[in-house]
């Protein structure tokens, strides 16, 4: 299944990039924090929420609730920090929606990929690549660096 992204015009498209834009606060929380046993759920949930087409405002704000919490749960000290680092800041997605053509697309087809692996029976690796994928989401990289991750992930989402 693929899920097609772009940059949101309605009000709910723009919660659903405040979401995502958590989850991605969520995963980035968990590479200096241990995650809790409902981290990777929480991820999954949101991924598949972000992904409906038709998911209405409310539920997308309620999702965004819940990971904010988890990412409290797995980095407490974060949401009071007096000299935040931004490891754990929510990903703006006007950053994607403004980035070169080139590196747009490779991004919209890396978050279409991790949205099929939440969708995907729950495996180690499976959650790995999500938070990794989800990692690299906000990160300012170029094609040379993105294709390898884009190409791993769509590779699993064949599997």
């Amino acid at each position: 299944m693929n899920y097609t992204f772009s940059a949101p015009v309605t009000d709910a498209q723009r919660q659903r990039d405040a979401l995502l834009g958590a989850l991605v606060g969520l995963a980035r929380s968990t590479v200096n924090e241990p995650k809790t046993e409902d981290t990777d759920r929480v991820l999954a949930a949101g991924l598949r929420l972000a992904a409906e087409p038709n998911a209405v405002e409310s539920a997308l704000l309620r999702m965004t609730d819940i990971v904010e919490a988890e990412k409290h749960r797995v980095a407490p000290n974060c949401a009071a920090c007096a000299m935040p680092c931004g490891n754990t800041s929510n990903y703006d997605l006007a950053r994607l929606w403004g980035a070169p053509a080139e590196i747009c697309a490779l991004k919209v087809r890396l978050l279409s990929a991790v949205c099929v692996l939440a969708g995907q029976k729950t495996t180690a690796q499976i959650q790995k690549e999500i938070c990794d994928d989800l990692f690299v989401l906000a990160e300012d990289w170029d094609t040379e660096l993105l294709l390898p991750i884009v190409t791993r992930a769509e590779g699993l989402c064949v599997q």
